[in-house]
């Protein structure tokens, strides 16, 4: 019991853990070069200094950061390089870079360069060599000056690399000898970024401009979701604990049988007795949780420097150790173990002396027919509850529909397994004889194998939901372009000349060439004469093939439906995704006003879409892009092909020097599968801590069934069974136990796994695609942890002593 105690409470606390270094790692992510900084001061025309920044009490530190950009080429891939140059000893308190080789950066003065691991491992650059790069169309040579870890100033969440050069230097290539392109502020201790925000914007002179680096909401609720699936291990794992701790307790309470009746019988009260045992379990709660902590930070470190150098960034993720993480899960110990250790401890404790002196003592059992309907109930309203609420209250829904499955389940082990065991005792008593007839038999009605096989189908559900709900958000992540027909694309600036020599080249099959607008856009709907409701597209895209748009893409029509090609060229329709719909408030059939500051032009809404493949709020088609908003060049172009590796680099050499990113759909998912795969394998891995505490489930569970069934065994072994066909007879007891907690398992995460998609649906464009060998993989691992357990009782009843046994009794 204690070791379920501690696996228990380590899960959670490696669960509510992880939540917290996921968001420093998020935060990290999300800050990039600002660091510590909260605020970014710049000026609204032209350059900003150091004597811009008022001297206030609230600020801890401020930094000039100067800024350029340039052009890298290699192999015919072309990297847009972000160049930063900031004084050293003022970025070192808000954001010091961190060297591969360790020590600190010296003597960075002259044409030298630093450059992050994640670029010059792509490159095999090394420290020494010269570097070479595009500046304004002019090519310059650099030394590079030393190698950096990523998660410092060169930490992005967008395409390309940034690389920190001496202020001189940069400040010579692009001609800014004086000023800042911005300067950044991070708060002094115990000062909140709001307060801080609020005291610089009323010190500030006119023309300059204070700005948060992010938004923490946001940082909290991306740590959320890639920490959600721990708390799904949690909640198995807690599910699990109660099952286990209820079963050790009535293993000791079995076991102290004789004690509590003499207890009893010399005048100790039944408050007494409880008192007793509910301290021992509480004791028990708090050694577990006191080991299960220290346990789970070295679990916790272990789990996140194996995620930080699978990690294709090179992020590193720190260990955080928050006393609420700390106290809750403590807290969980000693209360999950006291309340499962009292039904069985209050139990005991009300025995009759006489029937515990006498060993007469039998448990009360209830109708079946009241479990039967009690289950059939609850099992239709957690399987219709999540199809009949409205969206606002489908996570309620959800969550409550998979704890009825669970329960509904319990409710039917019982009955499902006296009747597998009717159909098996037929079975087994013609391929394995009496010992197989007579194991079937000792299924029936037997509380301790319908407990094991409840606590086999809940861990063995919990490994199939975690993992098909792993894989699904790996794919779906990391696979953004399922579905999608494009095979490759670019980003960049292309003229007509450009598009039609990419349509020349052997092998293309689609081209669908795309005219884009960001954020220059304006709809609004004439809600009165005074008042328009007006957005910015993010994103609008102008195509003149809306069906080659619809499959490159993979568009799924929420409302409406495509229009026809004749009628999207012939008359101003518009296609806006299901999010922007949201936000702005419109619907399908509105007419909406689109313009670019300079004329406006009224469009009709014929439908709304969602896809994973694009983050396009809007489309209009490229007839009207160009007379209506005078678009002439690309910004955007997909494809298919023969060999859309051959054609990519052909584009690639099409661009020359010219910034763009452009890839093939597979060198895409390769890079995003080695982030999402690194933040998920923890989880997947934690599935066998879930197996592990089952095994000790199982275990007790068969020496409950064990001590129950001692005597009889010893008249059994008395009149001539041998250890051999004990043995045999506790095997297949255990396979049996592991079949059937396996087919309820499979059954009930099914359904588990249906009610998660189907709260998940909104917010999704595509189905998790079911493999029956996750199914069948976790129900033989079930099986196999029951044939191990099944050791335990084996090697007890070798060792038994007839006579005392039958005496004893």
């Amino acid at each position: 019991m204690l070791l379920s105690i501690l696996l228990s409470t380590t899960l959670l606390f490696v669960s509510f853990s992880i939540g917290a270094s996921y968001e420093s790692a998020q935060r990290k992510m999300a800050r990039g070069m600002t660091g510590s900084a909260a605020l970014s001061v710049s000026s609204l025309s032209g350059a900003i200094t150091s004597q811009d920044i008022p001297d206030l009490p609230d600020i801890g530190a401020a930094v000039g950061i100067l800024k350029g950009s340039a052009l890298y080429h290699e192999n015919g891939y072309y990297e847009t390089i972000d160049l930063i140059a900031a004084d050293l000893p003022s970025l070192n308190k808000i954001n010091p870079p961190r060297l591969t080789e360790g020590g600190e950066l010296s003597d960075f003065e002259g044409d030298r360069i630093l450059l992050p691991d994640r670029f010059t491992s792509k490159y095999g650059i090394q420290t020494g060599d010269d570097f070479s790069l595009w500046i304004e169309g002019t090519p310059v040579t650099l030394e590079v000056a030393a190698i950096a870890a990523y998660d410092t100033v060169f930490l992005r969440h967008t395409r390309g690399a940034t690389a920190l050069l001496p202020m001189e230097t940069l400040a010579a290539l692009t001609g800014q000898t004086e000023g800042f392109s911005e300067i950044l502020i991070a708060p002094a201790d115990g000062v909140s970024a709001a307060a801080l925000k609020e005291a610089l914007a009323a010190a500030l002179a006119d023309g300059l401009q204070v700005t948060e680096t992010v938004k923490e909401a946001q940082i909290a609720a991306d740590a959320r979701q890639k920490s959600m699936p721990f708390f799904l291990i949690s909640f198995f794992s807690l599910t699990m604990s109660v099952f286990i701790i209820y079963s050790s307790y009535k293993v000791i309470t079995l076991d102290r049988l004789p004690v509590i009746g003499t207890f009893r019988s010399i005048g100790a009260t039944q408050k007494t007795v409880t008192r007793i045992l509910l301290l021992e379990s509480m004791l028990y709660g708090i050694m577990g949780g006191l080991l299960g902590i220290p346990v789970g930070i070295a679990l916790l470190r272990l789990i996140l420097q194996g995620m930080g150098q699978s990690l294709s960034q090179g992020i590193e993720i720190p260990v955080i150790v928050s006393p609420a993480g700390i106290l809750l899960s403590f807290a969980v110990a000693v209360v999950v173990s006291l309340l499962s250790a009292w039904l069985p401890i209050r139990r005991a404790s009300r025995l009759p002396v006489k029937k515990v002196v006498l060993g007469t003592v039998e448990e009360a059992r209830s109708s079946h027919r009241f479990i039967a309907v009690s289950g059939v109930i609850l099992f239709a309203i957690s399987a219709l509850l999540p199809r009949a609420v409205t969206k606002d209250l489908l996570y309620p829904a959800g969550g409550f529909s998979l704890l009825g499955l669970i329960a509904s389940a319990i409710l039917f082990v019982p009955l499902f397994t006296n009747l597998a065991a009717r159909g098996m005792e037929r079975l087994y008593g013609a391929v394995f004889g009496n010992e197989g007839r007579l194991a079937a038999r000792n299924m029936r009605g037997n509380r301790n194998t319908t407990q094991n096989i409840t606590l086999l189908f809940i861990s063995i559900s919990a490994v199939i939901a975690i993992q098909v709900v792993g894989d699904f958000v790996t794919a779906y992540v990391s696979d953004v372009f399922n579905g999608a027909e494009l095979q490759g694309f670019a980003d960049g600036h292309m003229d007509p000349a450009f598009v039609e020599q990419v349509q020349n080249m052997e092998g293309v099959e689609k081209l669908l060439p795309l005219y884009v607008f960001e954020n220059s856009i304006q709809a609004g709907k004439a809600v009165s004469p005074d008042q328009e409701n007006n957005i910015t597209f993010t994103r609008l895209e102008g195509t003149d093939n809306p069906d080659w748009y619809s499959s490159m893409f993979a568009l799924h029509y929420t409302e409406g439906q495509r229009p026809e090609a004749s009628v999207f060229q012939s008359e101003r329709t518009i296609l806006l995704s299901e999010s922007c719909m949201e936000r702005s408030g419109f619907s399908t059939g509105d007419i909406i006003t689109l313009s670019d500051g300079n004329a406006s032009y009224n469009y009709k809404i014929a439908g709304s879409f969602k896809s994973r493949a694009t983050d396009v709020e809007a489309v209009i088609s490229s007839r009207w892009a160009a007379d209506d908003f005078g678009a002439s060049s690309y910004d955007f172009l997909a494809y298919t092909a023969a060999d859309p590796d051959a054609v990519m680099v052909q584009i690639r050499d099409l661009f020359g020097n010219t910034s763009n990113w452009s890839r093939t759909v597979e060198e895409f998912n390769t890079d995003a599968l080695s982030t999402v795969g690194a933040f998920l394998q923890p989880m997947h891995s934690m599935t066998y801590f879930i197996l592990l505490l089952a095994a000790v489930g199982v275990i007790n569970n068969l020496l409950i069934n064990y001590m129950q069934k001692r005597r009889i065994t010893a008249m059994y072994k008395s009149v001539g069974l041998s250890n051999r066909q004990n043995m045999k007879m506790t095997l297949i007891e255990g396979f049996s136990s592991g079949l059937i907690g396996a087919i309820i398992a499979i059954v009930v995460s099914y359904l588990e796994i249906q009610t998660i998609f189907l709260v998940a649906g909104p917010k999704i464009s595509m189905s998790p695609h079911l493999e029956i060998s996750t199914f069948l993989s976790a129900g033989l691992m079930g099986i196999g942890v029951t044939l191990l357990g099944s050791a335990v009782p084996i090697l007890k009843s070798r060792r038994m002593k007839l006579v005392e046994e039958i005496k004893f009794e």
